[in-house]
C-alpha cells in the first residue's frame, strides 16, 4: 500500500494515477500483451565447476569458445522477441556468481543482486556442480540449496511486514507446477522460485563404475526433488571434449533440452506449459534429464544396509551413503581474494586513479607537516609557560623570605 504522502496514496488523482490506471485497462483487454517482467536468473556453484562455459553455451549454442573464468559477480542480459508481438521482446537479467567462498557470501547478501524483493518473483537460480570433483558435489549442492532458503526466507518476511501476500502466491505457484495430486507433494521444500541442478562434466564421469554413479544419480534425484528442482546431467561443453559421434550427438541433445528448458523457467514462466516436448531420462546409466515433478520418491528408493533412526531420515541416509562413497578431501585453507587488475586495463580511469592517488599521499604529507608544526608550537608554548611560572615561583619565594627577616 502506497504511503500517504506519496503521488500513488488512495484518493490521489494526478498524472501518475490515471497512467497506472490506464495500463491497467489495457492489461484487461482482451488479445493484450503486455509481457512479463523482466527476468532474473542466476547462476552458482564451486569454482571451475563450468558456469561460465555453460552459460556461455546457453546464450551461444554453436560457440564453442572457453570464456575466461569468473572471479566474483558478471552481468550481462538475454532478450527474446515475443511471438504475439513482435516489436517487444522480453529481458533477463543473467548474473554469474564465482569465486571465493567469502566474495560470494558478500554479494549474496546484496539485497539488490541475489533473490531480493525486486528479483525473487521472476527468478531463476542454476547450481551447477562438478561431477569430475565427485566429493565437492554434494557440499556444493547442500550450500546452494540453504543459501536459497535463507534468502529467499528473509526476502519473503521483508514482504509479509509490508504486507506483501507474493510470497504465498510464489509458493502455491510452486505447489502448482510440481503437482498438487503428485504423491509427495508434502514431502517437497517449496522456496516458491525456480531451481535448476545442472551436473556438469558428465563426459568425465560417465565411465565410473556402474554403483558408483547409481548412488549419485540417486543422491542428486533426491535432493533435486525433495526441493522442487529440475535435474540435468552436462557433458561436452568444451572444444574437442567429444569423443565420437555418439557422444556429439548425445551431448548436443542435452544442451537442447537445457537451453528448452531454461528459456522455458526464464522467458515463459514455470506455471505455464512447456512448448518443447523434453526427453525425460531417469537410467543413473545414461544422463538424466528430469524437470522438476516428474520424479517420485519411491522410484528413487533408500540405500540399503543404513539406519533410518536420523533425524534427518532419507535425506541422513542418502548423506552418509554418498560420504562413504564419496569422502571428502582435505580440508582447503580459505584463500583470500586479490583483484587481478591487468584483467580490467582502462587508461583514462587508470589515469585518474594514479592522479588521486598522488593528490592523497601530497594531502596526507601536509597534514603530517601541519600536524608536526601544531605539536611544536604547543611543545615551545608549553616550555615557556612552565619557564614563566617558575620565574614567577621564585620571585614569591623571594619576596616572602624578605618580609620574614627581622629588624635591625
Amino acid at each position: 500500500m502506497a504511503a500517504p504522502d506519496t503521488p500513488f496514496a488512495p484518493g490521489k488523482n494526478n498524472l501518475w494515477t490515471k497512467i497506472l490506471e490506464h495500463q491497467k485497462q489495457q492489461a484487461k483487454q482482451p488479445g493484450s500483451d503486455q509481457g512479463r517482467p523482466d527476468a532474473n536468473l542466476y547462476f552458482v556453484g564451486a569454482r571451475h565447476s563450468g558456469k561460465s562455459t555453460l552459460l556461455n553455451r546457453f546464450l551461444y549454442p554453436d560457440k564453442l569458445d572457453t570464456p575466461k573464468a569468473t572471479e566474483g559477480l558478471e552481468y550481462t542480459y538475454a532478450r527474446k522477441s515475443v511471438a504475439t508481438n513482435i516489436e517487444r521482446k522480453d529481458i533477463a537479467h543473467i548474473w554469474e556468481l564465482a569465486g571465493f567462498e567469502k566474495l560470494a557470501e558478500e554479494i549474496t547478501g546484496c539485497e539488490n543482486i541475489f533473490l531480493g524483493m525486486r528479483q525473487v518473483a521472476t527468478a531463476v537460480v542454476v547450481i551447477v556442480v562438478d561431477l569430475s570433483q565427485p566429493s565437492e558435489v554434494l557440499p556444493t549442492l547442500e550450500h546452494w540449496l540453504n543459501k536459497i532458503k535463507s534468502k529467499t526466507g528473509a526476502t519473503y518476511e521483508k514482504l509479509e511486514r509490508r504486507g506483501s501476500k507474493l510470497p504465498e502466491q510464489l509458493k502455491l505457484r510452486a505447489k502448482k507446477v510440481f503437482g498438487t495430486s503428485h504423491e509427495d507433494k508434502d514431502a517437497v521444500i517449496h522456496t516458491g522460485i525456480s531451481v535448476v541442478v545442472v551436473a556438469a562434466k558428465y563426459d568425465q564421469f560417465k565411465d565410473q563404475d556402474a554403483e558408483v554413479r547409481k548412488i549419485m544419480a540417486r543422491t542428486l534425484r533426491y535432493y533435486a526433488h525433495t526441493h522442487g528442482a529440475a535435474l540435468i546431467y552436462m557433458g561436452g561443453l568444451h572444444s574437442g571434449a567429444d569423443k565420437s559421434a555418439k557422444d556429439i550427438q548425445e551431448n548436443k541433445a542435452l544442451l537442447n533440452n537445457f537451453r528448452a528448458l531454461l528459456n522455458h523457467l526464464v522467458f515463459t514462466g514455470p506455471d505455464r506449459k512447456i512448448s518443447t516436448k523434453l526427453t525425460i531420462e531417469m537410467d543413473h546409466l545414461k544422463p538424466l534429464i528430469i524437470p522438476a515433478g516428474s520424479d517420485r520418491l519411491r522410484d528413487i528408493g533408500r540405500p540399503r544396509g543404513t539406519d533410518s533412526s536420523g533425524d534427518d531420515g532419507a535425506l541422513g541416509e542418502w548423506r552418509a551413503v554418498f560420504k562413504k562413497l564419496f569422502p571428502p578431501g582435505p580440508k582447503k585453507e580459505a584463500e583470500a581474494w586479490t583483484l587481478d587488475n591487468t584483467q580490467y586495463a582502462e587508461s583514462v580511469v587508470d589515469g585518474v586513479i594514479s592522479q588521486k592517488q598522488a593528490e592523497l599521499v601530497a594531502y596526507k604529507k601536509q597534514q603530517q607537516a601541519t600536524v608536526s608544526a601544531v605539536r611544536a608550537m604547543a611543545g615551545a608554548r608549553g616550555s615557556s609557560d612552565r619557564a614563566s611560572r617558575a620565574s614567577t615561583s621564585s620571585k614569591s619565594k623571594s619576596s616572602s623570605s624578605s618580609s620574614s627577616k627581622p629588624a635591625q
